[in-house]
């Protein structure tokens, strides 16, 4: 599970993330929670969240994770919007977080939204300790790591659509910095941006932009 949609663009074309659960035990479990909104057992060695109309865990879930960073995050998502996070990774950068944006430069949709939140981040950014970053094709990924041992990888965008409405689902491990898939996942994330361009300054938006931003933030 993860962002890739049963389209060709996504598998030939686009980059992107994706996760498999191999035990059986824990794939039961992910059914089980998914389909059925079971609790999820606590014995497992990584959390599943579900978002859809009856609860928030997974804006929750990564509001609390980017909260508690205390060194760096690292932010790669197609589409980012929801004022709540943004507002988090405002904290995170104001004391001090390394905080690192991945946006895709040539989005399919909610490029004019993504652009406001870059002015919004670019113009909070005192301290200098946030960095944004454009992939150079379509990144229709939804990763969020913190402090290298932390990871979110699902469906859900950044988008308050995503974050209330629709029925999305993430994984969060907590882990080590050994740990095989916390370290395969960190090492793409950083030939990711070694890949990206920097956004030194803020986008002139005109405020027929600003108004397909507003509509965009809403409609995906």
């Amino acid at each position: 599970f993860g962002g890739m949609n049963i389209a060709d663009e996504y598998h030939s074309q686009w980059h992107d993330y994706m996760v498999a659960i191999k035990s059986d035990r824990w794939a039961a479990a992910f059914a089980r929670k998914a389909i059925d909104g079971a609790p999820w057992p606590a014995a497992a060695p990584f959390v599943i969240a579900v978002n859809d109309r009856r609860g928030t865990e997974i804006r929750t879930a990564l509001i609390q994770i980017i909260d508690r960073a205390a060194r760096q995050i690292i932010v790669e998502h197609a589409y980012f919007s929801d004022d709540q996070i943004i507002e988090a990774v405002r904290r995170a950068a104001g004391r001090g977080v390394e905080v690192t944006v991945i946006l895709p430069k040539h989005p399919d949709t909610h490029g004019h939204a993504n652009r406001v939140t870059v002015n919004r981040l670019l113009q909070s950014n005192r301290n200098g300790s946030l960095k944004i970053y454009l992939f150079p094709r379509m990144s229709h990924a939804k990763v969020v790591m913190t402090d290298g041992v932390i990871a979110a990888v699902g469906s859900a965008n950044l988008t308050p659509r995503s974050m209330v409405t629709s029925k999305e689902l993430t994984l969060f491990v907590h882990g080590s910095k050994d740990d095989p898939f916390i370290e395969k996942l960190r090492n793409q994330l950083l030939r990711d941006i070694s890949q990206s361009e920097l956004v030194n300054r803020p986008f002139q938006v005109s405020a027929a932009e600003w108004i397909m931003a507003v509509a965009g933030k809403y409609t995906w």
